[in-house]
């Protein structure tokens, strides 16, 4: 009997079909907006990443072709298994085999991108396996920086040993990634009301770099108060270590051993700009000006300029020990499985420093220094030299140790043979046991622009408990209901103390329940239900300007909760040929979502989440014949809010992709794909210095900055096997 359900909640394919980014696996909507559930990422059985604000995914893990494949956990189990909100993808290494194999890939793009890995493998001796894979990925983006070729540049290594005896399997495996990311996608263009924006005259939506026009910043060091030069890509990378020893044990009864443990080491660093208003020189006093900054010589400038702030962390260690365990066993009714799962995570004084500047509208902008004029002498009214102020106004920081311990069980029982129950529990304790600094704590340092003085201890104990069922009844051979009932609970670790201001942090709750009916036969598999979800507790961070240029970070609470119906297809109407359909409805609004910014209070609660749309659609055909393989995707988004008051919107927009494949023969395989088919242009997302814009006529045709749709890329691989 076909389990249509499975085969829609388990199915991993695109999951690497990102438009917004090549490097990390996209968002599944699951019903709530992606930072509040996001794609986890696990190799061997443990996440690739403890804490994605400390190491990020994209530079610790890469889909680097030496995996044996990739599958998905949905809501229910990534709860369970995992103790995350959201969906996540499930990728284990490669292995040695019985003969020596080879593989090289081979990418590159439009754009100049270089990326490709050679894997090695093969038998030793004794019942003893080795594999060996190296991946350097060198993405110069889409923009025309001037500064630095490449944006993301990226080196990882693996090897693996692998000892197989009769009950099983043990292996080892060391793996060290260096990567180096400017992380930004920013733009400025004419908004217009409800409608795809407009470029300015002199910047190139997606071609035009945002991110100035030197690779050197002047920072201040937000743990020593020193000053410094630092660059901004080599200075932000991440470096990681990871040590994994994994198996699998058969037992004379039939029951069957998993099992996982991982040391990770990594100097972590990132960087992150963020823009507010733009303004124009036209609109200053009589007595003030505009000059360029850091020049030997005087030079007037004169049209558009725009806030920023950079933000940066460079060289942190973060430490990470994994384990999990899991037992389990197939009977005639029964599939039971229990597992422990334990983590232990330690930042040692994580610091991110952050200036704000001011910088022209233009390609490759220059800062810029607003001057008055005073006793006939034109001063500096904020801005040093660099045309930079507020060094650590807003900083982050945190310190301390994270450990989770989980006791988790999941039942399949199959009652009847045309009825089946998916059970799933999860209890967890979340201990946070650090230091961090509160407002009231660094108005007491000395110098409170860097660590000068005492921190704050956190101290909290987070007993977590998550609940899964689902029901599916076969009540025709073709035909029958499925309902879900869900429990979960999670909560924020040390990274929600970074800011200054206390993030309330309680336990996040999260309900779910659904329903629906589903279809099989030989050519259509269907599924289509309706479901209610919510989330309690969030945390977030942003930040605020005000008018007098002014700018802080605030972390703030909110609820999220949405109700939504989703009908998923699978049809094969003839051999070859495959087409995946899905529409899901939905209407995702904030409750209890308050704060007060620079003395005013903003209450968001009951308006549309940010970045979300409420109608999604998902067509995907492909066609199978002899050695060619042709294939498509394209997913609807319809409007969508880009400020937390959801008074500026982005129109609805299409992501579309679309490949070729040509299998030579077994050893040789080529592949021409394309992003952004339909070559859709301008904005998508968020725009900058929106977070209060309760009025948004000041926007409309007005220049703004935001991101932008990933422009038309073509993409062409090559894989030889030897």
């Amino acid at each position: 009997m076909k389990d249509t359900v499975a085969t829609v909640q388990h199915g991993a394919s695109n999951m690497m079909l990102n438009a917004s980014s090549e490097s990390e696996p996209r968002f599944i909507n699951v019903g709530l907006p992606e930072a509040t559930g996001g794609t986890v990422v696990t190799e061997n059985g443990l996440a690739v990443t403890f804490n994605a604000n400390a190491v990020k995914t994209n530079q610790a893990w890469r889909q680097d072709g030496s995996f044996a494949g990739a599958t998905s956990r949905n809501l229910s189990e990534t709860a369970i298994k995992l103790g995350e909100v959201g969906v996540s993808m499930i990728t284990n290494s490669k292995k040695g085999g019985n003969k020596f194999a080879g593989v090289f890939n081979l990418k590159t793009n439009s754009f100049g991108l270089m990326s490709g890995n050679l894997s090695l493998s093969g038998p030793l001796k004794r019942g003893w396996y080795y594999a060996a894979n190296a991946f350097v990925n060198l993405d110069p983006g889409t923009t025309n920086v001037n500064f630095t070729r490449f944006l993301d540049k990226t080196q990882l290594y693996k090897g693996i040993l692998t000892k197989r005896y009769k009950k099983g399997e043990f292996n080892v495996q060391y793996k060290y990634v260096t990567s180096k990311m400017l992380n930004t996608k920013m733009s400025p263009y004419i908004y217009r009301d409800g409608k795809q924006v407009d470029a300015l005259d002199n910047f190139d939506i997606a071609h035009g770099n945002y991110l100035g026009n030197s690779i050197t910043w002047h920072v201040k060091d937000p743990l020593t108060g020193e000053y410094k030069d630092i660059n901004i890509l080599d200075d932000t990378g991440t470096q990681t270590h990871m040590l994994d020893l994994f198996g699998k044990h058969t037992f004379d009864n039939g029951m069957n051993l998993d099992y996982s443990f991982r040391y990770q080491h990594a100097l972590s660093g990132a960087n992150e700009f963020a823009y507010s208003a733009i303004t124009d020189a036209s609109n200053l006093l009589a007595n003030q000006r505009y000059i360029y900054a850091n020049k030997t010589t005087e030079q007037v400038y004169t049209g558009l300029v725009q806030n920023g702030t950079f933000q940066y962390s460079s060289g942190n260690p973060v430490n990470t020990v994994m384990a999990r365990l899991e037992l389990d066993k197939k009977h005639e009714k029964h599939h039971w499985l229990v597992g422990f799962q334990s983590s232990y995570f330690n930042a040692d004084k994580r610091a991110t420093g952050i200036l704000t500047f001011l910088q022209e509208v233009a390609e490759n902008p220059q800062h810029v220094i607003q001057q008055e004029l005073v006793n006939g002498v034109w001063t500096n009214t904020k801005a040093d030299q660099y045309g930079q102020w507020n060094y650590n106004n807003s900083m982050f920081y945190y310190d301390g140790t994270e450990t989770r311990n989980a006791i988790y069980a999941t039942e399949q029982w199959k009652i009847l043979p045309n009825l089946k129950l998916d059970l799933g529990a999860r209890f967890e304790w979340h201990r946070i046991n650090g230091n961090w600094a509160p407002g009231t704590v660094r108005n007491s340092w000395d110098d409170k622009t860097w660590i000068s003085g005492e921190t704050q201890k956190i101290k909290k104990d987070n007993f977590n408990k998550s609940f899964t069922a689902t029901l599916t009844w076969h009540i025709l051979k073709n035909f029958g209901i499925i309902g879900d009932a869900y429990y979960i609970e999670a909560t924020d670790g040390l990274s929600a103390y970074k800011s200054s201001n206390d993030p309330l942090a309680k336990t996040n709750v999260v309900p779910y329940f659904a329903g629906g009916v589903f279809f099989n036969s030989k050519w259509i598999s269907v599924i289509s239900r309706v479901s209610r979800i919510s989330r309690s507790n969030l945390v977030a961070s942003g930040g605020f300007n005000n008018s007098s240029g002014e700018n802080t970070k605030l972390t703030f609470n909110y609820d999220i909760k949405t109700v939504g119906w989703t009908t998923d297809a699978n049809i094969t109407p003839f051999k070859g040929f495959d087409l995946h359909l899905m529409l899901t409805l939905q209407n995702p609004v904030y409750d209890n979502f308050e704060f007060d910014v620079f003395g005013e209070h903003y209450d968001y609660s009951g308006l549309p989440a940010r970045i979300t749309s409420k109608t999604l659609i998902e067509i995907d055909p492909s066609y199978q014949w002899k050695k060619f393989r042709v294939w498509a995707s394209a997913r609807y988004f319809s409007k969508q809010s880009c400020s937390y008051p959801a008074t500026l919107y982005f129109p609805s927009r299409w992501e579309t992709f679309a490949g070729f494949d040509y299998t030579h023969n077994k050893h040789v395989k080529f592949s021409l794909n394309v992003v952004n088919l339909l070559n859709q242009t301008g904005a998508q997302g968020r725009i900058s210095g929106t977070n209060t814009a309760i009025d948004p006529t000041p926007y409309y045709d007005q220049p703004v900055a935001g991101t932008y749709i990933r422009p038309f890329t073509v993409e062409f691989k090559t894989q030889i096997k030897f």
